[in-house]
């Protein structure tokens, strides 16, 4: 209770005759009521106290506030805020409490969440740190676990009950109806790849009958695709289903209930307050899913985690901050926040990170510490190391922190709402045309236009460089030349490989290890040829490797065939982990260098003040399509690429990137992009080479950067870009495509000349 109020140093001073977290969070979150006439200030629902004398009160006014405890001494609260008048009452004046505050800052001007993931430790070279889990926290994950798996119950018993068909019945149906007649109609297929696999979904979970007329949309689906089905099962699965009619009374009433289940279930497991928020929030997040998802009603809904399942080690601890969130500079200050605080920054020789080089040396471990009143006040505490990869950004609002350990490591994530520079619109819009191209050393798979200057910046993938030092990177190109590590199993990876040979690139080493993998099948057909002879199956030819171990069970009694299909599969699985372990390397390398390629084309738009950047829609739905229509030889080799340099996820990548330099990235649906002379528009024929000869105005055109300056165009010209999409119909007569032969791109050509573009 606040029993006085004094001036010293023009800081108004709040006596409190006793210390209770009622009285703190009035005086630190309640709104400020200043009655003139009275004399009188409330904080927020107290009672109001007398105001100070001396005290000159106007609208505008910025006051400061110091929290005073019941001995005398300053507390660590205070508070600061301005006096604004009210309308309707003239004497009254006031400060805007916290619960009065914007929850969410406005989109419009830039605000948005970003996530800090830093790297955490349980113990570490120079940190004082806890190496196990304390007792509080073990208990929480359990009580977690505990309630997750309570409200999963809750969920899948309220679905089951939706539906009017008993459980026993539906088992009859599927085991005397689905089941028979999937496995007859698969012998008479013979070997065929057309089989039908059984429902696992009405076989194993038994949704009920949504499950039902899930698996009649997948017998339609088959049909429409032109795949047989077992005749007369879709007429009886309907026919099954139309029986009954299914109930969502039992679900919605879960949904309408929600919250009062989970306060009966929280107060079941004595869940704290900072379990219970998190938790619901995660249960609403999945159900949420399911509607933007639009998934069958069987699937995506909260699992129940079960002891022995994969991910059953993985816990985490979140602690959420309401309304407006903390400042994220009282963390990065050592002040400390809520739950969480940061100790000083540690000498980096303390710690062993003296030898980092380059970007790495920029790393800041320190220690951490969380810090929550527990039972009877006992505060519950638990030490760790934290390694910062970069500050948290200025002016940036804490909403949550999260220390999750997941996959056998510890991270601590820091969800702040930051602002960036809002997209102003500007004169100029740059064209980024999405491809791939081989050329010599590299794999070219895009060009950049920006229109200021009229230059081109080529993406590519450098298959000779090795990204060892980030100092000697090139803008626009990632390095994915041979690394230490491949130096080091250059011999395991591939066995033909001598020291003075150069190190292959990393696509030669995928492809090394794909043909060596290929070479054992065949040289295990080929002895099996010589063996068996005729007794050999008539699909045996075409057979890969199912097929080779589908051969094993039916010669299972012949010792020469055993012998031969076990040393094959000896070698095929030692070198299968070996591909499968080199190409998540590779992917890794990959995605790493989208993201700095993405980074770059945002920093140079930036630089030229561009705040736009098209890129075609569907290209890779255009890509698919031509691939079956036309047959190109070229095409198919240039799949390879496509795979390897995966466009699709940087197209996602930059998108997400160019949010924080506040560039828009918008498709725009446009066609013969590569064919339209950006200088006459006229539409030319397909290209066998990448440069080709304007047939109206004759000049030289290279496709790429033909492609890109279209597309910058088309942004601005939306009239433009609709008719390059239909151009054979609404293209201007004199601009038409002239009547030539349609010339199949040659063997060498590896970029996909695009029909229609």
């Amino acid at each position: 209770m606040i029993n006085r109020l004094s001036i010293k140093d023009s800081v108004i001073h709040v006596h409190v005759a006793e210390s209770s977290l009622k009285t703190t969070k009035n005086f630190t979150h309640g709104s400020l009521v200043f009655d003139l006439k009275a004399s009188t200030v409330t904080f927020g629902k107290l009672p109001p106290v007398a105001a100070p004398e001396g005290l000159a009160l106007a609208e505008g006014t910025e006051l400061n506030f110091q929290l005073v405890a019941p001995n005398g001494t300053l507390s660590k609260q205070t508070r600061s805020g301005v006096l604004k008048a009210s309308e309707k009452q003239p004497d009254i004046l006031r400060i805007v409490g916290m619960s009065k505050t914007q929850r969410k800052f406005p989109a419009e001007e830039g605000w948005g969440y970003a996530i800090y993931k830093y790297r955490a430790y349980f113990s570490h070279p120079g940190l004082n740190t806890n190496a196990e889990l304390p007792e509080w926290l073990k208990l929480s994950i359990t009580r977690q676990k505990a309630f997750w798996n309570r409200l999963a119950w809750l969920c899948r018993e309220a679905r089951l009950k939706c539906s009017p068909v008993p459980t026993k019945e539906i088992i009859n149906f599927v085991q005397s109806t689905i089941l028979p007649e999937i496995d007859a109609f698969n012998i008479a297929l013979g070997r065929s790849r057309g089989k039908m696999k059984h429902p696992a979904k009405l076989k194993i979970e038994m949704p009920g009958l949504d499950g039902l007329w899930n698996f009649a949309g997948e017998l339609r689906t088959r049909t429409k695709k032109g795949r047989a089905v077992p005749a007369g099962l879709l007429d009886k699965v309907v026919d099954f289903s139309k029986k009954f009619k299914a109930d969502y009374a039992p679900f919605n009433e879960f949904l309408d209930n929600f919250m009062v289940i989970t306060k009966r279930e929280a107060a079941t497991l004595a869940l704290r307050h900072f379990e219970i928020r998190p938790l619901i929030s995660a249960f609403n997040a999945v159900l949420d899913r399911r509607k933007s998802t639009k998934v069958p009603w069987s699937e995506g809904w909260p699992l129940i985690k079960y002891p022995d399942s994969p991910k059953a080690a993985n816990w985490g601890l979140h602690y959420n901050f309401r309304k407006a969130g903390v400042n994220s500079t009282d963390l990065e200050s050592g002040k400390g926040i809520p739950g969480l605080s940061f100790g000083p920054r540690l000498n980096p020789s303390d710690t062993g990170h003296n030898q980092l080089k380059g970007v790495a040396a920029k790393r800041i471990l320190r220690e951490a510490q969380i810090s929550i009143s527990g039972d009877n006040d006992e505060p519950w505490t638990f030490r760790f190391g934290v390694l910062q990869h970069r500050p948290l950004p200025p002016n940036s609002h804490l909403k949550e922190w999260k220390l999750i350990f997941q996959g056998g490591a510890l991270w601590l994530c820091l969800v702040v709402e930051l602002q960036r520079s809002v997209p102003v619109p500007g004169l100029h819009t740059a064209g980024l045309d999405i491809g791939w191209r081989r050329a010599e050393d590299v794999l070219r798979f895009g060009t950049l236009y920006e229109p200021v200057t009229k230059t081109f910046r080529t993406l590519t993938v450098n298959l000779q460089k090795s990204p060892n030092d980030h100092k000697d990177r090139v803008p626009f190109s990632i390095d994915l030349g041979p690394s230490r590590w491949e130096k080091r199993n250059a011999i395991q990876l591939l066995p033909d490989w001598k020291p003075d040979d150069p190190i292959p690139s990393a696509f030669e080493t995928r492809s090394a290890l794909q043909v060596r993998r290929d070479i054992f099948k065949e040289t295990a057909k080929n002895q099996l040829r010589e063996h068996l002879g005729e007794r050999l199956p008539a699909w045996f030819n075409r057979a890969g490797r199912h097929g080779l171990l589908q051969l094993a069970e039916e010669f299972k009694d012949d010792g020469i065939t055993c012998e031969i299909l076990n040393v094959w599969q000896q070698k095929d699985e030692q070198l299968g982990k070996l591909v499968s372990m080199y190409f998540d390397r590779s992917a890794k390398r990959i995605a790493y260098g989208h993201a700095q390629v993405a980074h770059d084309v945002c920093r140079y738009l930036q630089q030229k003040c561009i705040t736009r950047l098209i890129v075609e829609a569907s290209f890779l739905a255009i890509v698919s399509k031509h691939q079956k229509t036309e047959d190109s030889v070229a095409l198919k080799r240039s799949q390879k690429y496509r795979h390897f340099v995966a466009v699709g996820k940087f197209v996602a990548v930059l998108k997400n990137t160019a949010i924080k330099y506040g560039i828009t990235v918008d498709t725009v649906k446009a066609a013969n992009t590569t064919r339209i002379c950006q200088y006459c528009n006229a539409l030319n024929p397909r290209a066998e080479k990448e440069e080709f000869t304007c047939n109206r105005c004759g000049k030289q055109i290279n496709q790429d950067q033909n492609a890109a300056v279209n597309l910058s165009r088309f942004g601005s010209d939306t009239v433009l870009a609709e008719m390059a999409l239909h151009a054979a119909d609404v293209w201007p007569t004199n601009l038409r495509e002239p009547q030539a032969s349609r010339n199949t791109p040659g063997e060498h050509a590896v970029r996909f000349s695009r029909t229609g573009k």
